[in-house]
């Protein structure tokens, strides 16, 4: 019976991210990737990311990797998130297997739905961004670096693979995370510091290979582009912060604690009680200390990091679950009752996320953008198509502000499946001498531009199909002699 309840929770978990795919990808992080992956199996790569025809570095390959064969399987809408939502449910798997371990049977089906039922980790989780992939690497390294102490060392050869895995995923952050959580246990538990003996060797040699298994042939593919993109803008400068755009203030300081507090809220209520370490049984508090020490060096890093965004902490969401999914489990007199309102805290934070992306889809115009994409699509024969002043106008570089800035609109690139003309001057695409389809915000093309197409030959037309379209607009440019009539 216990074991059957377990497999509920989990299930009950995974229903909660149904409907990922009712909704088109999102301009931020999303639309690069998914136009990363397009593009790669247009090209049939698999070693180097591209972008409108150029090498594109931004992050490491394991989304690529996996994305490619989900978009090919199950299309456009069902495949770019697929892998997110699948690490994701993977994560969940693993918090439900450690905290059965270490946790017991309540404390284990409370922090599965804990995680489920909280907002960050359910609406972060089914986005198509490299974060939850790196979450789930994360999370088996942690968890099975415990169990290395513990139990078996061999346990640190998955240890090491999962490290591996994570370097794919977002770049050397994992390492460095491991790094202080491992120095920090060193340290805090003299007892075990035996433990910590073996298997450093073939673990290191089994996470190089996996490592160099794509940092080597993007190396030997790219040379110095790769070093300078990767490695040093993407790595060291966003770290130290080099990258102005991901940089906030002093807000900072503040930022990540905000984001948990909320974004695990009501469940964040019982951090506090959590906290209590001797009102933890005795052979839970090691592993209690240890989930601590997780969320501490996440927080640190990245709080004293100079980019900052919010879902960089999602790393914290598994151990807070364990810790706050035991405290509630521990403290209730009535466990079905406690696993019940979990459950159905779970659903309505799934429904609740899906209600607000569909909204925010709807009401940032990203759905009309989506139409005239698959409305030019549509349309017979090859096509040059320019995406055309897409970008914010104002200099400011707007982070940390509430007000998401105009993007590039790189999701499009997905939707139509072939690269476009990015400019934000007109005479660069009337130098073409061809017809071109323009998809453009509201306001960006004016009556001189019409007066300046006509005085170079060229037409250019309102062709925006009917409907509701109050933030973009569809133009063609002709020549002349080929207007249609």
């Amino acid at each position: 019976m216990a074991k059957r309840a377990l497999l509920l929770a989990l299930l009950v978990g995974a229903v909660s991210f149904l409907g990922f795919w009712a909704y088109g990808l999102f301009d931020l992080d999303e639309g690069f990737y998914a136009a990363v992956v397009g593009e790669m199996n247009r090209r049939g790569e698999w070693i180097t990311p591209f972008y409108n025809g150029s090498p594109w570095f931004e992050k490491p390959i394991l989304l690529y990797w996996l994305a490619k064969p989900t978009v090919m399987l199950f299309g456009t809408a069902l495949g770019p998130r697929l892998p997110s939502v699948l690490a994701s449910i993977g994560t969940l798997c693993l918090v439900g297997w450690i905290g059965k371990r270490k946790l017991g049977e309540n404390g284990a089906i409370a922090a599965v739905l804990v995680l489920s039922a909280s907002l960050f980790f359910s609406a972060a989780g089914r986005l198509m961004i490299v974060d939850p992939v790196l979450v789930l690497c994360l999370s088996a390294a942690f968890f099975t670096f415990y169990l290395s102490l513990y139990e078996d060392p061999r346990w640190r050869l998955v240890t090491a693979l999962s490290l591996g895995f994570s370097v794919l995923a977002k770049g050397p952050v994992g390492l460095l995370l491991f790094a202080a959580l491992a120095g920090t246990t060193y340290w805090r538990e003299p007892l075990l510091r035996p433990k910590f003996k073996g298997q450093w060797l073939a673990g290191t040699a089994l996470m190089l290979l996996v490592i160099a298994s794509w940092y080597l042939p993007a190396y030997m593919a790219n040379h110095a582009q790769f070093v300078q993109k990767f490695l040093i803008e993407q790595n060291l400068d966003r770290f130290t912060g080099g990258d102005e755009a991901h940089q906030i203030g002093a807000i900072g300081l503040l930022m990540y604690p905000l984001v948990l507090a909320v974004g695990m809220f009501p469940w964040s209520l019982w951090t506090r009680r959590a906290a209590k370490l001797d009102e933890w049984p005795e052979d839970q508090q090691p592993f209690v200390r240890y989930l601590w020490r997780w969320v501490l060096v996440v927080l640190i890093f990245f709080t004293i990091s100079g980019t900052k965004l919010p879902h960089y902490v999602l790393p914290c969401t598994p151990p807070l679950a364990l810790l706050l999914g035991g405290t509630l489990a521990r403290r209730s007199t009535d466990r079905r009752a406690l696993f019940a309102w979990l459950a159905a805290a779970v659903l309505i934070v799934g429904a609740l996320v899906h209600s607000g992306l569909t909204w925010w889809y709807g009401a940032s115009g990203k759905a009309e953008l989506d139409r005239l994409a698959l409305y030019v699509k549509a349309q017979p024969g090859a096509k040059t198509i320019s995406a055309f002043q897409m970008p914010r106008r104002q200099k400011s570089l707007g982070t940390g502000k509430l007000k998401i800035q105009e993007t590039s609109q790189p999701s499009l690139a997905f939707v139509l499946d072939q690269p476009l003309l990015l400019t934000e001057n007109l005479d660069e695409l009337l130098a073409l001498h061809q017809p071109v389809w323009i998809i453009t915000r509201q306001g960006r093309i004016t009556t001189d531009d019409v007066g300046l197409a006509r005085g170079s030959g060229m037409a250019l037309e309102d062709s925006t199909p009917p409907g509701d379209y109050s933030n973009f607009r569809l133009f063609r440019l002709l020549p002349i002699t080929k207007r249609e009539n």
